[in-house]
């Protein structure tokens, strides 16, 4: 047995096809890190996008210069002149600075109450938006970042001393239930700034700064999943959990321009030049013994027809880690070349859905679970394929067989999944994804391991019997 597979897998080696594939994904692997390259250098360019540019310049400014101000347009002018006089100071600076965002954040909302008193000639309000412009101005020329980072704490801690005299002050369960969630919001943003302070994180848009606008932008959810136990918001309860690791651990593991992010979906990247590879040496290696009529002299050798098939069935199935292992070799040297190695340090961070909790893995031990849950499926397509080429003779059509149950798969599983169709649960397609049995996580379509793990065996076996039954009957006299 060992021989006959060896001697399979050496003419599969020297086969044409198989080194021009090889070449091919060896291209693939140096194409995807240039892109993955190519990324990293756009996301860590000077381009920025101007998301406070609400209004045209050219069209504030001739808007400005058109129009007096009078209590008729007193909202709209003051929209547009304060945009005016802030970017103006803003634009003295880098887009990307954090003294850009608070002139046009801070600055102008204070400069819109300042220009609209004028209007109505608030004279108290007038002189207090004054004061404050200048104060703001001063700490933003001074680089005094930390004075607005204060000024938040301070005004969070007015909102919270607030919420909490008005939970105290009413037995309506809805409105304590709303209080608890706006004080759990107040006291994360309250803990975010002290962050600032005690790490001394100035503002900008590092991956510290990027957790910190993750985390602000989940407390909602948060706040709804803790609070209200409403687990559609389950998602950005995980997303905060992995967000405040980043900020206790201070490490990027949300970068995947980097080696390691391209292990991390090696799946995503490379899964169908996988497919390929294997659905094309299976699905050929009866059926051209045949069409060539080499068949002959492969069957008066002293072997059994069943020994003979399961070497070449075999031989098949080894080109499955054989094509892996190839394309992992080829992106460690590849992607070291382009990013270097020292991303690889840097655990996978996941949620453990069984105990609800954040658990680090190692980057190849990641990529090993994901080896393993995505083996069933490639497993079963090689099998196909092979079988169709055992059963039909024709390469070219158990080829793209395999490949139209490919996309045929998507179409069971995206109807098994929006109609609840209970009979599609049998179907091998909605139980070859064993990754989402990974870290305590649950099938998309409700299948339990157990029946997955049975499911995917019955079709295999149904498969490799069918294959056996018509190769031992296959007549090869007038091949």
């Amino acid at each position: 047995m060992i021989r006959l597979i060896r001697n399979e897998i050496y003419r599969i080696m020297h086969k044409k096809s198989t080194i021009i594939f090889l070449i091919i994904a060896l291209i693939y692997v140096l194409i995807t890190n240039i892109i993955y390259k190519k990324s990293d250098l756009l996301n860590s360019s000077m381009y920025y996008f101007d998301e406070y540019n609400y209004y045209d310049y050219e069209f504030a400014k001739d808007y400005i210069n058109d129009n007096s101000p009078t209590e008729a347009n007193a909202s709209e002018y003051a929209g547009y002149k304060s945009y005016l006089d802030a970017y103006e100071l803003a634009i003295n600076y880098d887009k990307e600075s954090w003294q850009y965002e608070k002139f046009m954040e801070e600055y102008r909302v204070v400069d819109n109450n300042y220009i609209y008193s004028t209007i109505y000639n608030y004279e108290e309000d007038i002189l207090e938006y004054k004061q404050k412009l200048e104060e703001i101005k001063e700490n933003i020329t001074n680089n005094n970042w930390k004075y607005f980072v204060n000024s938040e704490i301070d005004d969070l801690n007015s909102d919270k001393k607030m919420y909490t005299e008005l939970l105290n002050n009413t037995n309506n369960n809805d409105e304590i239930i709303y209080y608890k969630k706006e004080l759990l919001k107040i006291d994360e943003q309250i803990k975010l700034n002290e962050y600032r302070i005690t790490e001394n994180l100035c503002y900008g848009h590092d991956y510290l700064n990027t957790a910190i606008a993750d985390i602000r932008n989940s407390l909602y959810g948060y706040a709804e999943y803790v609070i209200s136990k409403n687990a559609d918001y389950k998602e950005d309860y995980i997303n905060y959990q992995k967000d405040q690791y980043i900020l206790k651990e201070k490490e990027d593991i949300n970068n995947r321009q980097t080696l390691r992010g391209i292990l991390i979906n090696f799946f995503g990247e490379y899964s169908f030049l996988i497919l390929v590879f294997v659905i094309m040496i299976a699905g050929g290696l009866v059926s051209e013994e045949f069409n060539k009529g080499t068949i002959k002299s492969l069957l008066i050798i002293p072997k059994k027809r069943e020994k003979i098939l399961l070497a070449k069935y075999l031989s098949a199935i080894l080109f499955i880690p054989f094509i892996i292992l190839v394309l992992l070799i080829s992106q460690l040297i590849i992607g070291g070349i382009f990013f270097g190695y020292s991303s690889l340090n840097i655990p996978v961070v996941v949620y453990n859905l069984a105990n609800n909790q954040i658990e680090t893995v190692n980057v190849f031990k990641y990529f090993g679970l994901y080896c393993l849950t995505s083996a069933p499926k490639i497993l079963l397509l090689t099998t196909l394929a092979f079988a169709c080429s055992v059963i039909l003779n024709n390469t070219a059509f158990s080829i793209a067989l395999t490949f139209c149950g490919i996309i045929g798969s998507e179409l069971i599983n995206s109807f098994a999944l929006y109609y609840d169709t209970k009979i599609l649960n049998y179907f091998v397609t909605t139980n070859w994804n064993f990754s989402d049995f990974l870290f305590g996580g649950v099938s998309t379509f409700g299948n339990s391991l157990t029946h997955s793990i049975i499911t995917c065996l019955v079709y295999l076996v149904i498969m490799i019997v069918a294959m056996f039954i018509v190769f031992k009957k296959k007549d090869v006299k007038n091949v």
